[in-house]
């Protein structure tokens, strides 16, 4: 065989899938190990994303995301915010929803619980969509799911407020309103067994609350104190929830996790197996070698049989991590993004090992017998 036609690319791949074909047992190894090593990490990931997500998920339902506003202090004291401002804030790009709220200073009850003490306080508008609750066309009362489960009084309800006076009995009477119970934790829990009542306020607020979407919650957390500012000064902008609450910052909890780089330790062990068979195959090599193959072909060949062993036992660990971290989760699209991106990235990071352990020289075949 002449050395200029020596070992077509054809011959070489051609041997490469016979070798694949005919390896037996290490042709399982490599495609246990290639079928484990992409599904592991899709798995561990897929769980790791989807405990993210429920408890970020819990980390908004409490309130993760609300800002509170007040005045700046003066004398010792607060002064009050501009209620029109701040109902206008949800005009603003990744504001959710914004209100204004005012106590009323006065203790009411629910006129068919006579005996009943709660505070009351006066909210704008915004607060159906920050709370999701439905305004109704003959007036609403808000009440607080604590509120809710003393009194036995449920959405839809009707009934009446009235304002408890220093004697205890009851005063003033509201006409008949419709119930609506809003989770309030989100707010504080200082609310808890509070009376909310929509009001048109456009003068004076004690506070405001803004909610944002993850992308521009620290723009308006930063803007916030501005836009609402008065003469008095900067308003004086606090997170619902104290640091101290949540350790996870959620903003960026995804980029950050350390189960991304799996598919790194995975191509690692890929590449160390596919290392240690081709040096228990180094006489072989060197046959090869005597024959007249060259780098070139050499490197056809070994990366042809990768091909074959790699393709099957990758696509019985794609199948088999995706459909594991779909039945351990029930998240089937995040199984299969995550599930994809590792076994992509792992497989594709093992290719350029064995193509650049293909390429190395071979040694002769004297040397390789002397080493035995």
């Amino acid at each position: 065989m002449s050395a200029e036609r020596a070992w077509p690319a054809s011959l070489a791949a051609s041997e490469g899938a016979r070798t694949a074909r005919t390896g037996r047992w290490t042709s399982v190894l490599i495609i246990v190990a290639v079928a484990l090593l992409t599904a592991a990490p899709a798995v561990a990931d897929t769980l790791g994303v989807t405990s993210l997500i429920e408890h970020e998920a819990a980390w908004v339902a409490a309130g993760g995301r609300v800002l509170i506003a007040t005045g700046p202090s003066a004398d010792g004291a607060s002064t009050p915010l501009d209620a029109r401002t701040c109902e206008g804030l949800s005009g603003l790009d990744g504001v959710t929803g914004s209100f204004a709220l005012k106590d009323t200073a006065q203790v009411a009850t629910l006129a068919h619980l006579p005996g009943g003490r709660v505070s009351m306080y006066d909210v704008s508008s915004g607060a159906f969509d920050l709370l999701g609750i439905d305004a109704a066309a003959d007036g609403v009362v808000i009440v607080s799911g604590g509120l809710s489960e003393r009194t036995g009084v449920v959405d839809g309800d009707t009934v009446s407020v009235a304002v408890v006076e220093g004697s205890g009995t009851m005063g003033q009477t509201s006409a008949p309103l419709r119930v609506r119970v809003a989770d309030t934790s989100r707010l504080g829990d200082q609310f808890d067994g509070a009376l909310f009542t929509p009001a048109l306020l456009t003068g004076d607020a004690d506070t405001c609350y803004v909610e944002t979407d993850a992308a521009h919650y620290a723009t308006v957390k930063d803007s916030l104190s501005s836009l609402l500012a008065s003469e008095a000064g900067p308003a004086v902008v606090a997170t619902r929830l104290l640091q101290s609450e949540f350790t996870v910052d959620y903003t960026t909890a995804f980029q950050d996790r350390p189960l991304r780089w799996l598919w790194a330790a995975a191509a690692l062990v890929l590449s160390l197996l596919w290392a240690m068979v081709q040096w228990f195959r180094r006489s072989q090599i060197a046959i090869y070698a005597t024959f007249s193959m060259k780098a070139f072909p050499r490197m056809l060949m070994q990366a042809t049989e990768w091909a074959v062993l790699a393709t099957a036992g990758g696509l019985l660990g794609w199948c088999g991590g995706i459909g594991l971290a779909t039945l351990l989760t029930g998240d089937a699209h995040t199984a299969v993004a995550l599930g994809s991106a590792h076994a992509a990235l792992t497989l594709i990071s093992t290719t350029v090992v064995v193509i650049g352990l293909g390429l190395r020289p071979a040694g002769s075949l004297l040397a390789a017998l002397k080493d035995r």
